[in-house]
């Protein structure tokens, strides 16, 4: 195999990659467009790697990379750990919000294995919800977290921030009333509804 291009890393060109994500859109997105951006002709991409499958691979796991991860504080209840990793984790998305529909095909729970491995001794140490119950926490947080911001970055929003934009009150008059009574942004609404569900789990028999 020839020699790689000098100055061209992994490196270089998953920072590339990205950026053209979030200006152009994955609908855009190409690997003969990042060659351009980079100054390149395509065949160089492939000392790096094999294909474009593995080219967004490694975004998704560069993009979950970017997430904080919360400091264990003894004095803080369960749910907090997990609802700021869910905050935490939904902002990192939302910067990147073209790269939505990488992570949903190539989220690298690989990079999450150990992280949920801690999560996990977190619930059986500070709570009495069965083992058998913990895996609906991860996963449903996960589905959750990756559901909320692709909708959140794709999905036409009133200027006020409504999620439901079209309800005529003379149509949908309770669900008109709803709204007009939550006065929640965004990211609180998914706080909220995050605190929900891990009551909703904690709860269970």
């Amino acid at each position: 195999m020839p020699a790689a291009p000098p100055q061209l890393t992994r490196r270089t060109i998953l920072r590339t990659a990205i950026d053209l994500l979030d200006r152009d859109g994955y609908a855009a997105f190409s690997l003969p467009r990042l060659g351009d951006e980079l100054g390149i002709r395509t065949p160089s991409l492939y000392h790096h790697f094999r294909d474009r499958a593995e080219l967004l691979a490694e975004i998704a796991r560069a993009v979950v990379r970017e997430t904080p991860i919360p400091v264990r504080r003894p004095d803080a209840e369960w749910t907090e750990y997990f609802v700021e990793l869910s905050v935490n984790f939904r902002r990192t998305i939302l910067r990147h919000p073209n790269t939505a529909p990488v992570l949903l095909q190539f989220l690298p729970r690989d990079v999450l294995t150990s992280l949920y491995e801690e999560s996990a001794v977190l619930l059986a140490e500070t709570t009495d919800i069965p083992t058998s119950a913990h895996v609906l926490i991860l996963d449903g947080l996960e589905r959750f977290v990756l559901g909320n911001a692709l909708i959140e970055s794709t999905a036409p929003r009133a200027a006020d921030g409504n999620p439901f934009p079209s309800v005529d009150p003379e149509q949908q008059p309770r669900l008109a009333a709803a709204i007009a009574a939550n006065s929640l942004d965004a990211e609180e609404r998914f706080v909220a509804s995050v605190r929900a569900f891990l009551m909703g789990v904690a709860a269970l028999p």
